[in-house]
């Protein structure tokens, strides 16, 4: 069991005490990887509901600036030497496919192989309009995306025609990412939908729950039909199982100790703690708390979680 930590890229901390020192503080720390969440662009009233809460409200100030997700990572790759690095999740539909796969591509490179590309369809349809796509088309969007990315990690993609995206012949896409299959990608969201998606097109499954609603029952059932659906589909191997956990300002460690315990008993391999940044002392706290935890499970486990 792997712990990874959220960078605060929308919040004051990117800046004092500075996105670089986190990350590095981090490493130090022990963290396995190091994450960033993604939004191009915000609304100040957003009329979409937001999926991952009762009520459908935002849990932050819209206003507050955010940095772009692949940027931030590049910063973050250049002040770190060991730990992995990624998105959970950057938004896919609303991205140019081909121009990402050189983005993601190079980022892969300079960082000696460490990044992968968590992605979501996305909820916020006023960014996805500002940017000149469909809301209502984002999941087909999407699929084709993910398609168009690994053709281009290889190089020499084939002619490809899709709904929205053409590749011609003779394209050229280098450099190529490190791994020979390209940037693992984690298809993030808790809908049957995504998580089909993630059986079918992805490399792994990107959960998300708040600290004190992870139940490993529920997430053991969900992983159960993932590896079904990637069995029934002739998919090889195991997809990689990530949870993201929502730690709010003034999380309690001890909380996120017990969801990281429950994410392991679920059959999930790493959790990134989402923590709000708001006091370093706290972040670091319950990143702490998280590692003695997952610490306690490998030795429970033998070595083998």
């Amino acid at each position: 069991m792997d712990v990874g930590i959220s960078l605060p890229t929308t919040s004051r901390r990117a800046w004092d005490p500075g996105l670089a020192h986190v990350a590095r503080a981090a490493e130090q720390e022990g963290a396995a990887s190091l994450w960033v969440n993604d939004h191009l662009a915000m609304v100040a009233d957003p009329a979409s509901p937001y999926p991952y809460r009762a009520d459908g409200a935002i849990a932050w100030d819209p206003s507050a600036p955010q940095l772009e997700a692949l940027v931030a990572l590049a910063q973050a790759a250049a002040v770190t030497e060991r730990v992995r690095i990624g998105t959970a999740v950057l938004v896919l539909p609303q991205r140019n496919p081909v121009e990402l796969a050189k983005a993601t591509a190079s980022l892969d490179v300079l960082s000696g192989g460490r990044l992968r590309l968590g992605v979501g369809a996305g909820w916020l349809a006023e960014e996805m309009h500002a940017l000149g796509h469909s809301f209502a088309g984002r999941g087909r969007r999407m699929e084709e995306c993910v398609r168009v990315l690994r053709a281009c990690w290889c190089g020499r993609p084939d002619r490809f025609e899709g709904e929205q995206v053409s590749l011609p012949d003779g394209l050229l896409m280098f450099p190529r990412p490190v791994r020979e299959a390209g940037v693992p990608i984690l298809v993030g969201g808790m809908s049957k939908p995504a998580l089909r998606r993630a059986a079918l097109l992805g490399d792994g499954w990107l959960a998300v729950a708040d600290a004190d609603a992870v139940d490993s029952a529920e997430l053991g059932a969900a992983v159960g039909l993932l590896e079904a659906e990637r069995s029934a589909h002739g998919r090889s191997g195991r997809a990689e199982r990530v949870l993201k956990i929502n730690c709010p300002a003034g999380a309690d460690a001890t909380r996120c100790a017990e969801a990281t315990v429950a994410a392991a008993a679920a059959g999930f391999d790493e959790v990134i703690l989402d923590v709000s940044w708001e006091r370093l002392d706290d972040a670091s706290d319950l990143l702490r708390a998280a590692l003695d935890a997952a610490s306690g499970v490998r030795t429970a486990s033998g070595g083998t979680r």
